[in-house]
């Protein structure tokens, strides 16, 4: 029987899963990032790549503490767009591929930063974004390069944790499914990510490659001490700001 992988759908999962170049008893299956914790605690025989928040709802699951989707610096899977000329403000759109990451940090950092206790309008039709301040999640920042106009969310979340920002973690609701499958694929993320980026074509335009290029190292598919203080702090951060009511006993394996 394979084991289902379930894998967000972003350029950056791609990145992962190439690197991977998983067996045939791994069936790859993509989702929209916000639905693969729901699948993975229903189903004991798969793995997923969730949203480190998604952990404050699943806390059942077992994470691992060597594979995951670790940002720690310019690069980032989400920008942060502001309209111009504008002192304060109350409203903060959000588009595209948003998970729990980009709704919860968001009030946190607005809060930390600027004193705003924000509220979240989810856009339907990103072509009239430019009307409104905008956390934009997934793949369109680099295919219409709109990130050259924005703030990486990844660079706003190390700032206020002083950690790097863990942004996806590998999932299961089985302990035996999650242990065997890091086993065997630790090591698949050892020779770095510039072979790999060589061979693959995203189908961004040339200027958003040569920036994820020049960035790419800033990217870490296998976990280190400061990626597992990045997932603590980061979990520990809705607590402290009164968005949950109890710390969460993370699940590592």
């Amino acid at each position: 029987m394979k084991t289902k992988f379930y894998l967000p759908q972003n350029f950056f999962s791609k990145l992962f899963l190439t690197e991977l170049n998983p067996a045939d008893d791994i069936e790859i299956i993509s989702l929209p990032a916000s639905l693969i914790s729901k699948k993975v605690s229903e189903e004991s025989n798969s793995i997923g790549l969730i949203p480190s928040l998604d952990l404050l709802t699943f806390k059942n699951l077992f994470i691992s503490s060597r594979i995951g989707i670790s940002f720690n610096a310019l690069l980032s899977n989400a920008y942060v767009y502001y309209k111009e000329d504008q002192e304060s403000f109350e409203e903060l759109a959000i588009a595209g591929e948003v998970t729990s990451n980009e709704i919860i940090i968001s009030k946190i950092l607005f809060k930390e930063f600027y004193d705003l206790d924000i509220k979240h309008k989810l856009l339907t039709q990103e072509s009239i974004f430019e009307e409104d301040n905008l956390i934009l999640t997934g793949d369109k920042n680099f295919q219409e390069e709109l990130f050259l106009n924005g703030l990486s969310f990844s660079e706003e979340v190390i700032e206020l944790i002083d950690a790097p920002y863990i942004n996806f973690v590998t999932a299961s609701s089985s302990d035996a499914v999650l242990k065997s499958f890091v086993n065997n694929y630790e090591n698949s993320f050892l020779s770095g990510h510039d072979e790999v980026l060589k061979n693959m074509n995203p189908g961004f335009p040339a200027l958003s490659n040569d920036f994820i290029k020049v960035n790419i190292q800033h990217i870490v598919f296998d976990f280190e001490i400061q990626d597992i203080e990045g997932i603590n702090k980061l979990l520990q951060m809705p607590y402290y700001y009164g968005i949950t009511k109890e710390l969460i006993d993370i699940k590592f394996l």
